[in-house]
């Protein structure tokens, strides 16, 4: 081995992490919220996960990550396809409504939660800040959580101007930054 690769390594030991430490320090990166949705009318059920992220513009497709345990799990391979609903600021109660455990899928779900269903059968929460929906094209395992990547073939922006709803050191928050923080000038083709 070089020095150069040697020094690349940790010669000493370390001690193994602790998933509530990992979690802890994970938590201090700032993230979006959001509620992925999937299933039939009748049948359809969300679920909060705030690790989602853009992974290409061409293909456009996204991914998040589904806990394998998720009672997602099961309508998300039926139905083929999820939405992924950008919180706003003001829904931190639908976020712990979807975060929170159920016996059951279907109609309770979304129970007095304003929704709509896509043309392909997907639920849309209709008052989200934006929202993707998209055809499942890949799942990856990685530990006691599964990748989903999806392709879009929907989007909206119903709730434009509103702030986003964040998830920092275990709090759910808007992010209060000003009227004019994303004024864009756009140039004549």
């Amino acid at each position: 081995m070089s020095a150069a690769a040697r020094s690349l390594t940790r010669a000493e030991e370390t001690r193994p992490v602790e998933p509530l430490e990992l979690r802890r320090v994970c938590g201090l990166f700032t993230t979006g919220v959001t509620v992925i949705t999937t299933g039939p009318d009748g049948d359809a059920d969300g679920t909060t996960v705030n690790s989602f992220t853009s992974v290409s513009l061409d293909p456009p497709l996204v991914l998040f990550c589904l806990h394998r345990q998720s009672r997602l799990h099961t309508l998300l391979e039926r139905s083929g396809g999820f939405t992924v609903n950008f919180l706003s600021g003001r829904q931190q109660p639908l976020a712990r409504h979807f975060a929170g455990r159920r016996a059951t899928a279907g109609a309770t779900a979304f129970e007095g939660v304003p929704h709509h269903f896509t043309d392909d059968g997907l639920p849309v929460l209709s008052e989200a800040l934006a929202h993707l929906t998209c055809t499942t094209v890949d799942v990856h395992s990685a530990g006691d959580h599964d990748i989903v990547i999806g392709e879009v073939v929907e989007l909206g922006v119903p709730g434009h101007g509103l702030e986003p709803l964040i998830f920092f050191d275990g709090s759910l928050g808007p992010l209060e930054t000003g009227a004019d923080r994303f004024q864009h000038t756009r140039q004549a083709s």
